[in-house]
């Protein structure tokens, strides 16, 4: 599973990565999880701030830098 992250770390080359697919959120290389709702999530990257606005957000996993959230997504912004 390292050589995995490894390689998507070697390949991908970016600070952060963002996938959207199927009412799920996953974020890669976050510093912080600074607020968790069941509406609101705000997280901290190296550059900015991620909000995710919507309706019953959880965390579906989490781990160090890398996390997959679920939910109904109405709106997502960046904030400096």
């Amino acid at each position: 599973m390292r050589i995995m992250k490894n390689l998507q770390n070697f390949l991908y080359d970016q600070e952060y990565f963002i996938d959207i697919f199927q009412n799920c959120l996953h974020v890669y290389y976050y510093e912080e999880l600074l607020s968790l709702s069941d509406t609101l999530i705000e997280l901290k990257l190296k550059e900015f701030i991620l909000v995710i606005e919507g309706e019953d957000l959880s965390i579906s996993s989490m781990d160090k830098h890398e996390m997959l959230m679920k939910g109904k997504i109405n709106n997502m912004r960046f904030k400096r």
